[in-house]
């Protein structure tokens, strides 16, 4: 046999335990045929090994799958990758200074697997006798990695991290294949792996449209087909308080009309709104409490809180505070919550200085011992990946940076550098650094965020708080939503100035919420 007429010996999916929880409350038949029938395309009969949990193991019996072998426990990466390991046949070379011996291996159920990519991947791989080949531009679910046994037989007893980061950090290692292919759609996020209601749904698109489609042609398929991309809000900033009490130069109330200041969302409206939520967005959410106001001032907050925590589509709960007022009944709050609830809530605390004078300029009152307390308070409240602290980049603490995050790397808190936001312009300039795109590619924000005022109207971005796309107390949320994607689309197809808001002057591009 030649040393470049030779094949993967399997082919190798492993699913963690958020991709066995999504797959099995949402099984999907055709996609995971098409999956293995992709694979069958690329190499009849192939020996295929896959992961899965008790409540997958009717369904994936029911595929009548001859090649597939099922394995049924739910495993980690490593485990899983010994057991194929131990599969792997002997050597047809016995080359003693190289073992062609290797399997593709997949991070998920890939129906859109595209075979003309994976083969010319996989011939790469023969050519330079590589042990690990992969893609650093094609979105994940477009082509398997291909390991090598002599990769394999390198990683340790115990991974503390995924393995490709673990290849990441020991590459020099490795005779490594990196397969590019343009264009590199990386700034899409796409994944193309059946791993949560937002990748079904851009999976399930494209397959209903265009099945056999070709990896140059996704981008313009997706500008063809723009709510592919945005089947529903992933980050919704709530403001269900309007109003503070300090003064921060940096907060857009400083250009807001505070008319409505002391205004709140009574908790019967707030109640309502997320039944809507969780009954028609497609997918689960992120939502935020802040705005223009302090959500700590809202007379029923805790509420608030409260019922949030009792929708399933709400996946995490963020709550931006200056953290200077009723602290000790939010606290007590806090504290009466099970492991799994405070796991969903994340508090960010807006702390941009440690030095007394710069904490009375910057936010017009002194409180600044006050909040060092009550941080180091919820630490105790809450796991530590629940608390964070954030410093607003501008020039008025530059040089505080450092002895910032030496203050809380400490305490064992995490530290957010956040941006300066001028607002396009609406605020004085004080960034340190400018990330003002060269080339404008498509907003995240029209793309993934919904704005709620007081008031319940939904503004077109936090940028431009006065172009209102409906209320969402008294339209319908899934056409308020929909009244987005005309915006959303001309920042796809790069007609900026078409949007009513100032996309042109605005710096917020490379910003992502979630």
């Amino acid at each position: 046999m030649d040393r470049k007429d030779y094949k993967p010996s399997c082919a190798a999916v492993y699913l963690n335990s958020n991709d066995l929880k999504y797959l099995s409350e949402n099984f999907n038949r055709n996609l995971w045929l098409e999956f293995f029938n992709r694979i069958e395309k690329l190499i009849p009969n192939l020996p295929v090994y896959i992961n899965i949990n008790s409540h997958l193991i009717s369904h994936c019996e029911d595929l009548s799958l001859k090649n597939v072998k099922w394995i049924n426990n739910e495993l980690s990466e490593l485990e899983f990758l010994q057991i194929v390991g131990e599969s792997l046949p002997k050597s047809k070379f016995n080359d003693p200074d190289w073992d062609e011996v290797c399997f593709w291996y997949f991070t998920g159920i890939s129906p859109i697997l595209n075979i003309r990519l994976t083969e010319k991947s996989w011939n790469r791989h023969k050519q330079f006798f590589s042990q690990y080949s992969y893609s650093e531009n094609l979105p994940s679910g477009l082509i398997p990695t291909t390991i090598s046994r002599e990769f394999l037989s390198s990683l340790p007893q115990k991974l503390n991290t995924d393995v490709h980061s673990f290849f990441l950090k020991n590459i020099n290692l490795y005779d490594v294949d990196i397969f590019f292919q343009a264009p590199d759609l990386r700034q899409m996020r796409l994944d193309f792996r059946v791993n949560s209601e937002r990748s079904e749904i851009l999976v399930n698109g494209i397959l209903q449209k265009n099945p056999e489609i070709e990896y140059e042609e996704i981008s313009e398929f997706l500008k063809q087909n723009p709510d592919l991309l945005r089947p529903s809000p992933s980050y919704i900033e709530w403001e269900v308080y309007h109003g503070c009490e300090l003064k921060c130069t940096f907060c857009p109330r400083e250009f807001s009309d505070l008319k409505n200041d002391g205004k709140f969302i009574h908790v019967t409206h707030f109640k309502e709104t997320l039944a809507k939520m969780n009954a028609h967005w497609k997918s689960p959410t992120t939502i935020c409490f802040g705005g223009n106001g302090e959500p700590l001032l809202h007379p029923e907050f805790v509420s608030l809180v409260e019922n949030s925590l009792q929708f399933n589509k709400i996946k995490e709960i963020i709550i931006e505070t200056a953290l200077y007022t009723n602290f000790e009944a939010f606290q007590q709050y806090l504290l009466s919550l099970s492991e799994d609830e405070k796991s969903r809530i994340s508090i960010i605390v807006n702390l941009t200085t440690l030095n007394e004078s710069t904490y009375k300029n910057l936010y017009g009152t002194n409180h600044l011992e006050t909040i060092k307390d009550r941080i180091l308070k919820l630490k105790e409240t809450l796991p530590l990946k629940s608390l964070n602290v954030q410093m607003i980049k501008m020039v008025d603490v530059e040089s505080e940076i450092d002895p910032y995050f030496t203050y809380f790397e400490k305490q064992g808190i995490n530290v957010i550098l956040q941006k300066y936001n001028s607002f396009a312009g609406k605020l004085p300039e004080k960034r340190v650094s400018d990330l003002t795109p060269i080339h404008r590619d498509f907003c995240w924000h029209l793309t993934r965020d919904l704005y709620i005022k007081v008031d319940g109207s939904v503004s077109i971005c936090k940028q431009e708080q006065n172009y209102i796309l409906g209320n969402i107390y008294s339209e319908d949320i899934l056409k308020i939503w929909q009244n987005g994607l005309i915006h959303f689309q001309n920042s796809f197809i790069g007609k900026h100035e078409l949007i009513p808001a100032p996309c042109l002057n605005c710096d917020e591009w490379y910003t992502f919420n979630a």
